[in-house]
C-alpha cells in the first residue's frame, strides 16, 4: 500500500511523508473564526461593503432591462436620429457604459473611505492576536 502525500499548504513539511491518522489540521487558533464572523467591526464592515454594492448593481440592472424593453417594444424611438449616425439605442448603450463606469469609480471611492479603514481595524484585531 503507498502512501498518500497531502496537498501542499502552509503547514505541510515537504520532506516528511503522511501517515494514515496524522492530523493535518491548522494550528489551533487564540481566536476562533465563529467569534471573528460576529464582530461588531466584522458586521460593520460587511454591511458597509453590502449597501452601496447592492444599490450599484440594482440601478444598472434597471438601466439595462429598460433599454432592453425600449429596443423591443419602441423600435421606432431607438431608431431616432440625434446627431449623425447616432441614434437614441445607441446613446443609452453608450450612457449605460458611462454610468457604469462612474459606479465603479464611486465604489472605489466608497471603499478607500469607508471600507479600508474598517478593514484596517479588523486586521489589526487580528495582529494583537498573533492570527496574521
Amino acid at each position: 500500500m503507498s502512501q498518500a502525500t497531502p496537498p501542499p499548504g502552509r503547514d505541510a513539511d515537504p520532506g516528511r511523508r503522511w501517515e494514515p491518522g496524522e492530523p493535518w489540521a491548522p494550528a489551533a487558533r487564540s481566536v476562533s473564526l465563529e467569534q471573528l464572523r460576529y464582530h461588531p467591526t466584522l458586521l460593520r464592515l460587511r454591511a458597509a461593503r453590502r449597501g452601496p454594492v447592492f444599490t450599484g448593481a440594482a440601478i444598472l440592472v434597471v438601466l439595462y432591462v429598460s433599454e432592453i424593453l425600449l429596443a423591443n417594444e419602441a423600435g421606432g424611438f431607438m431608431s431616432l436620429r440625434l446627431a449623425g449616425p447616432l441614434n437614441v439605442g445607441l446613446a443609452l448603450s453608450l450612457l449605460q457604459c458611462v454610468t457604469a463606469a462612474c459606479a465603479i469609480g464611486w465604489y472605489a471611492r466608497h471603499a478607500r473611505r469607508v471600507l479600508d479603514p474598517e478593514a484596517a481595524q479588523v486586521r489589526a484585531l487580528l495582529r494583537e492576536e498573533g492570527e496574521v
